[in-house]
């Protein structure tokens, strides 16, 4: 068909424009492959008349794509570029551990206590704990909350040790201010008073503090005056991780005021020894007392 077009426009076209002209697109229309498609007029007038009519239809649905893609775009960004927080946990064995937290609070875990908090605190600072801790938390205006499976400890600024059990939490407030909360229900306690909260009942029994050695632990610091020998003995018991036996009960009578610093089991028992008039001996972790004493 190429081939008989060009021979068509070079006899005829060239020599008579108009006439050609209008023999040229006949030919065209006779010599095509492909048909013209149909044209409904009717339809295609109520469509541009539908588009005449509503301007802004379809720039409405191009405001509203744009907004649905630049709110994906946000998403995807902020998804991308929102700060991994990074959870800390800090374990103890058999030894005590000390840790500062992001915002330089001190907490001295016990033996087998354990510490979990965020690597930089935010709005609030909070530690899940378990064990027991000796706490020296820095003042901010931001509450620093300790989470102890459920029960929320919660100060500004103060030191004190926390001790938790399947069956309660202790609290012994050494400075500043403290509050016990569950479930919206507060309880304040302040310096030098100790706290014991019932998980069965829920229930928040607040007392004097018994003695400071409680917190001894920490730093291996015991303060007696005038006290009863099997309190003593109870506080030492525990921190020198020995059991004690005594050879008459008449001894649990005796009260004993002396103050040992860091020092040696041995030593103690010396001091206590000399100071009561009794005989201690050691055998695997027991410690037997005996003689006439006070």
């Amino acid at each position: 068909m190429a081939k008989d077009l060009r021979v068509y426009n070079h006899l005829n076209y060239k020599d008579q424009p108009s006439e050609g002209e209008d023999k040229f697109v006949e030919f065209l229309f006779q010599h095509t492959e492909m048909d013209a498609p149909e044209i409904d007029e009717s339809k295609a007038w109520n469509a541009l008349t539908q588009k005449i009519n509503n301007p802004n239809r379809s720039f409405a649905w191009m405001k509203i794509a744009a907004a649905v893609t630049i709110l994906a775009i946000l998403s995807v960004t902020v998804y991308l570029y929102e700060p991994t927080i990074t959870e800390v946990h800090v374990a103890s064995a058999d030894e005590k551990v000390s840790v500062t937290f992001p915002d330089g609070s001190v907490g001295i875990l016990n033996t087998n206590s354990s510490f979990s908090y965020p690597e930089k605190f935010g709005d609030s600072r909070n530690v899940t704990f378990e064990g027991e801790a000796y706490f020296d938390i820095v003042k901010s205006e931001k509450p620093f909350v300790i989470d102890v499976n459920g029960v929320d400890v919660k100060v500004l600024g103060t030191a004190f040790n926390l001790v938790t059990s399947k069956d309660e939490v202790k609290l012994y407030v050494d400075r500043g201010l403290v509050a016990f909360e569950k479930e919206g229900q507060q309880t304040q306690v302040s310096a030098g008073k100790e706290a014991i909260f019932n998980r069965s009942n829920g229930t928040v029994e607040l007392k004097e503090m018994a003695s400071l050695n409680i917190m001894a632990w920490r730093n291996g610091v015991f303060n007696f005056d005038d006290t009863p020998l099997n309190e003593a003995l109870d506080e030492l018991s525990e921190y020198y991780d020995v059991d004690f036996e005594l050879s008459d009960d008449k001894l649990l009578s005796c009260r004993i005021s002396a103050t040992f610093k860091n020092q040696s089991l041995k030593e103690v028992l010396e001091t206590i020894g000399t100071v009561l008039n009794i005989k201690t001996t050691i055998k695997n972790d027991i410690v037997k007392i005996s003689g006439q004493g006070c």
